[in-house]
């Protein structure tokens, strides 16, 4: 019966993970095709030049003049928010793995077929992953397109790839956070309350540092993953590495920690 779990997740999930990919891509297009020309970048620019320094840096924007290029501006109006549009998906999905169906009482009568525990956390997350991959696909394929209709202004598309891969690391970390609190807490409300405030969390700790650099909320950024996303600057600095190695390496951590803790206690007590 290998395999039986994710292709079943896959079959029964794939719809919703389309529309959402769909929503996330027109979120991409909007902010391309919103661009007429190089005199509306440079007005962009003169606004963020009027505004306070530290609200500059609270939004990840550390060079104004950045904003004035196509893709710099993408990087500001897409990529700094989209992982965290995104977030509301990977939530939800990282509760289908068990919280969801733990609560409803449906888990025991899935637990009491012949696959190992372990299997069905493990086959659960990799379809969401690969739903979480399709989303991203689907994405840059639209925002490439969109580029394609833009005759005054020049898109790097490699960088604009990169974006869209620099995604996945920190999606996968929240998938995995989820998972993690579902797996330890028999409350799916618990469950959702822990992996949407680590999400609300982790934000607002890396929006106050960016904005108060050298005081004590600055030094806790470290504990953010979205320090480690750099969406902002992605566009501008590409994939950095150290980051996404750092970000893959919690991640399977919490995987693992999932399938532990799932083995080894009661399920629907």
């Amino acid at each position: 019966m290998s395999g039986v779990v994710f292709m079943n997740t896959l079959s029964r999930n794939w719809r919703a993970g389309l529309y959402w990919g769909i929503g996330i891509a027109l979120l991409g297009v909007y902010a391309i095709v919103v661009i007429p020309n190089v005199d509306m970048l440079n007005q962009y620019a003169q606004l963020a030049q009027s505004m306070p320094p530290l609200l500059l840096q609270a939004f990840g924007i550390e060079d104004v003049s950045a904003m004035a290029t196509p893709s710099g501006f993408l990087g500001f109006a897409f990529f700094g928010y989209a992982l965290l549009i995104l977030a509301a998906y990977v939530v939800i999905a990282g509760l289908n793995v068990t919280a969801n169906e733990e609560d409803r009482g449906i888990m025991d009568i899935t637990l009491s077929l012949p696959i190992p525990r372990w299997r069905v956390v493990l086959e659960r997350f990799l379809a969401y992953t690969v739903m979480i991959v399709g989303i991203l696909v689907v994405t840059f394929l639209s925002m490439w397109g969109a580029t394609l209709t833009t005759t005054t202004l020049g898109f790097d598309i490699g960088r604009m790839a990169e974006g869209i891969v620099n995604m996945l690391p920190s999606t996968l970390l929240m998938l995995a956070a989820t998972v993690f609190a579902g797996t330890v807490m028999r409350s799916r409300g618990a469950a959702a309350a822990v992996a949407t405030a680590f999400v609300i969390v982790s934000y607002f700790i890396n929006f106050l540092g960016s904005a108060a650099s050298g005081s004590a909320a600055a030094s806790l950024q470290a504990i953010s993953f979205f320090n480690y996303y750099g969406g902002s600057d992605i566009m501008s600095t590409g994939l950095n590495w150290g980051n996404i190695l750092l970000l893959v390496v919690v991640t399977v951590v919490l995987a693992v920690g999932s399938l532990w803790f799932f083995e080894r206690r009661d399920v629907g007590v």
